[in-house]
């Protein structure tokens, strides 16, 4: 874990955050395939993100790396997150 980041209230979710709010990914909540595909995004334990839209009802869209992705509302609300003070370097 990144020393300059601290993690604050473990128990969010993607759509609980606000844009411009930083977390870092705690799990993946759901099926086989819905951990697969968020894997297969870049999203999984341990990976640090960023809100760049949203969220809203439809959804939102994450700085994952050097990706933006927009995902919908109901894959953001399985998306387990811990709020981190600070930027993240990185992202």
């Amino acid at each position: 874990m990144n020393a300059e980041v601290e993690p604050v209230n473990p128990s969010l979710f993607v759509g609980d955050l606000k844009l411009g709010d930083s977390a870092r990914v705690r799990d993946v909540t759901g099926g086989r395939g819905m951990q697969q595909r968020m894997r297969m995004l870049g999203i999984h334990r341990g990976t640090d993100i960023r809100v760049v839209h949203g969220p809203g009802k439809r959804g939102a869209v994450l700085q994952v790396g050097g990706a933006r992705l927009a995902l919908g509302w109901g894959v953001i609300q399985r998306i387990e997150v811990e709020f981190c003070r600070g930027p993240i370097p990185g992202i």
